[in-house]
């Protein structure tokens, strides 16, 4: 070989790689070039995509839910209608009912005269409503609005559909307890004569004179009333970036808009043929527009505009919003300029490290190249060692987050995905499946009693044997405190639902060992069914959640499955609930008083203070049910000193303090008997009134003795130092009554009405009854016996040496007037004997 060639070889051997390297690299650094390129493209594409994505579901979700509150507001248009009438109705009864109590002495041609006067002025609606009065006969009474109708028949009368008004409402009134709503079809004064519209009525009877007491209201001025709300609504409504929701009409009018000069006003030729199509469609009457506005905010002509519409049914709406092209469009080159300059950055990134390393290949050759191979394995072995110990620890952060760090249960974080994953299951599998929402019972006594980490660990016992029972498909997981979840999606029927909670309430069955100690517990449970009951995860919750705790307000240690009904009842207790504490600002309670009769004299010796509550929107409530929720919710206190205050003043008001003086009893909440200052606010509201206390009986029943006896005894004590009189109520229907009299200061004992119902057809309730007159004879204690309904009761218990009786055989409860009047016929017939 000539030393030329070995010269070229030499360069070869010393060049080429260079050369080699330097071309690759060139080719290399072109295709990453290229390939930015292209993926900056993509991704701009992507934003561009993706935001308008997000920005029309971010309208349409606006649009769904202002469609859901006007769907609202018109499914209120009945029922707003019904409650106005019905609360116009019960005002003008009442009316008529305080005139008539009034002036029931004078004749009745005056009464009716004074009632006609009373109810014909009033106007309501914006001035379409008025009261009509008609008797059973037909006769028109009252007819504010066509006065001269009043005294002719409307017997006959018929709307244009020829049903027989009168008639039909007196019918229906009679026949749904003397109250009900009716329809019928009139033409309306301000439209033209053959245009006709539906109208309710609500009508109720008025017993003194046998008079139907109505009203009535034409649905769509009702509705026109509820449109103009939305619309009044909507113009103020906004949301995001000052962004609103506008109204048109079927005529492609604009009803609401931000900017005033654009109501009234006709939308765009291109706007108004889109809402047609829309409008044309069979179903989900709904779309996105793409035209040019009239208005843009900021702009004089307008601007490019993407719209969401939406029709609403019944009232011949559009709904819209949507978002400026504009604006879009502009948001979106700020967000390509960043992303270009990411890329450019990153672009030189790339060749500044391309040109350092081809650099680096061509000085160091092979022999470098050796060394940085094997340091950059080593460097990716360490980097790859890294990120496996990243990847653990996130793992383990992964599952701490959705664990429950105690029990190691799945917790609320995972809880939805689990019960949905079981719906999905139960509905690919044709079955059904439950939710159970578990409340360990009085778990809060093992952590007072034992301590809370003795309660943990009865949380971890129970939270293992949970999952020992659990199939294939079932889970368990902490929902928090001592309330666990149960999913059982592979379930056949209500039974086997059943049978899980006959499985769950065996782990209980057995007592659990912890630090040595025994403890026992129960668990009380509330089963919501999927897919009947529901099929959202939260919902299912919920209503699991509802039922649990109706099941520990009846009994701890109970199951009880959802249903519509205990839905109702939990709605209609919210009413109620809501109502009570409107209630006594809005003077809707009233005390009735029932006499108690000595049965010696014959005579009425007292009365017993009954509260009676008539809600104007939910009618009259049960004691039994406002008094135990007045104590639930904390204004039991102020109905208490309301009864109290009211009994005093008005049995002062018809019988003054004296000898002959009549007492008043007085039933009292275990809730106000444990208030420390409880006896000093009666005292207070006795001197106040200015009755002497000692006309006055506190009524308590056994169940407050149950609350804390000392407390109970002490209050009592303070109370009977004042010269309260103490009964005790129900007495008999205890398991510790004669304990009670021989450590209570009380003076009167009540014996239960079961005990009256029972008294003659059982041997055994008389026995009881005379043995309870003998206790309080032996105690020197007077014996009252409440109930009292049949002349034989009665004449038993006198028999048996009973001091006091009461009961609806002498008289009902009722108002303080009547007992005066009640009072005042016995010392004009000369006896004060009932």
């Amino acid at each position: 070989m000539t030393p030329l060639n070995d010269r070229k070889l030499l360069n070869i051997i010393r060049y080429a790689p260079a050369v080699f390297i330097t071309l690759f690299a060139i080719v290399v650094n072109l295709i990453l070039i290229q390939s930015n390129r292209v993926e900056s493209e993509e991704k701009i594409d992507f934003i561009r995509e993706n935001l308008i994505e997000q920005q029309k579901q971010a309208v349409q979700e606006q649009i769904q839910q202002v469609s859901n509150q006007i769907e609202r507001q018109k499914s209120l248009t009945v029922k707003t209608l019904e409650d106005q009438l019905r609360s116009r109705v019960y005002e003008a009864h009442n009316i008529a009912t305080n005139i008539y109590q009034q002036h029931r002495e004078k004749p009745k041609e005056d009464v009716v005269r004074m009632i006609r006067e009373a109810l014909r002025p009033i106007r309501f609606n914006s001035g379409r409503g008025y009261f009509f009065i008609f008797d059973r006969e037909g006769m028109n009474v009252l007819h504010s609005y066509i006065p001269q109708l009043e005294g002719q028949s409307v017997w006959e009368t018929k709307d244009v559909k020829g049903t027989l008004i009168v008639q039909e409402h007196i019918d229906k009134v009679n026949n749904s307890g003397g109250e009900a709503f009716y329809r019928w079809w009139y033409s309306k004064p301000d439209e033209a004569p053959d245009k006709h519209f539906e109208k309710i009525g609500f009508g109720k009877y008025f017993e003194p004179y046998g008079w139907y007491i109505g009203t009535g209201e034409y649905i769509v001025d009702v509705q026109a009333d509820i449109q103009k709300q939305v619309i009044d609504w909507l113009s103020d409504y906004r949301y995001g970036n000052n962004d609103y929701v506008f109204v048109i009409d079927n005529q492609g009018i604009i009803l609401s808009h931000p900017e005033a000069a654009m109501v009234n006003t006709a939308v765009s030729d291109e706007l108004g043929v889109q809402i047609d199509e829309i409008r044309a469609k069979d179903t989900d009457r709904s779309g996105f527009t793409h035209y040019m506005a009239k208005y843009m905010p900021g702009a004089l002509n307008g601007g490019e505009k993407i719209s969401y519409l939406k029709m609403i049914d019944g009232w011949d709406w559009t709904i819209g919003t949507g978002f400026y092209v504009q604006r879009f469009e502009a948001y979106l080159a700020e967000n390509i300029r960043a992303l270009e300059a990411s890329n450019n950055d990153e672009l030189k990134r790339i060749l500044y490290a391309s040109l350092i390393s081809t650099l680096i290949i061509i000085a160091l050759s092979l022999k470098l190249g050796r060394v940085i191979g094997d340091r950059f394995n080593r460097f990716q072995e360490r980097i790859a060692k890294d990120f496996n110990e990243l990847n653990q620890v996130k793992d383990k952060l992964k599952y701490l987050a959705e664990h429950d760090s105690l029990t190691d249960l799945p917790n609320r974080l995972l809880l939805n995905g689990i019960i949905h994953t079981g719906i999905d299951y139960a509905h690919h599998n044709q079955c059904c499946g439950a939710v159970m929402l578990l409340d360990v019972d009085d778990f809060k006594k093992i952590n007072d009693l034992h301590g809370h980490s003795s309660g943990d660990k009865l949380l971890k016992t129970i939270s293992r044997k949970f999952e020992s029972i659990l199939g294939p498909h079932d889970t368990v997981s902490r929902f928090g405190g001592d309330e666990f979840i149960f999913c059982f999606p592979d379930l056949t029927d209500d039974l086997a639902a059943q049978e899980k909670v006959l499985l769950i309430q065996k782990v209980f069955e057995d007592k659990f060992i912890i630090d040595g100690k025994v403890l026992t517990t129960n668990c009380s449970i509330g089963v919501a069914m999927f897919p009947r009951d529901d099929t959202e995860p939260e919902a299912l919750i919920r209503k699991a959640d509802v039922v649990l705790y109706k099941s520990k307000a009846q009994r701890k240690g109970s199951a009880m499955f959802y249903n519509s009904d205990i839905n109702e009842e939990i709605q209609l207790d919210y009413m109620i609930e809501e109502e009570l504490r409107k209630a006594l600002k809005g003077d809707e309670f009233k005390v009735l008083y029932q006499p108690q009769v000595n049965v010696e004299s014959g005579k009425i010796m007292g009365v017993e203070a009954l509260a009676r509550w008539n809600s104007a929107r939910l009618g009259p409530i049960s004691p039994v049910k406002f008094i135990a929720l007045a104590e639930d919710i904390g204004v039991i206190h102020e109905l208490g000193s309301f009864v109290f205050r009211k009994a005093c003043e008005d049995i002062l008001s018809i019988s003054p303090n004296g000898a002959e003086a009549m007492g008043v009893s007085i039933n009292i909440s275990p809730k106000q008997l444990m208030e420390p200052s409880f006896p000093e606010t009666l005292v207070g509201i006795t001197q106040e009134v200015g009755i002497d206390i000692s006309r006055v009986t506190l009524e308590i029943t056994e169940n407050v003795l149950l609350e804390d006896l000392d407390t109970v005894a002490e209050r009592l004590n303070s109370m009977k130092s004042f010269g309260f009189g103490l009964s005790l109520d129900d007495f008999g229907t205890g398991y510790s009554s004669m304990s009670y009299l021989n450590t209570l200061p009380i003076t009167e004992i009540k014996i239960d009405r079961s005990f009256i119902e029972k008294l003659l057809i059982s041997e055994q309730t008389k026995t009881l009854v005379k043995a309870i007159i003998a206790i309080g004879e032996s105690c020197q204690m007077t014996v009252v016996a409440e109930g009292v309904e049949t002349m034989e009761q009665y004449n038993e218990l006198a028999e048996y040496g009973c001091d006091v009786v009461q009961g609806y055989y002498f008289a009902p409860p009722l108002t303080i007037e009547s007992i005066g009047e009640l009072l005042c016929s016995k010392l004009q017939s000369g006896s004060e004997s009932i």
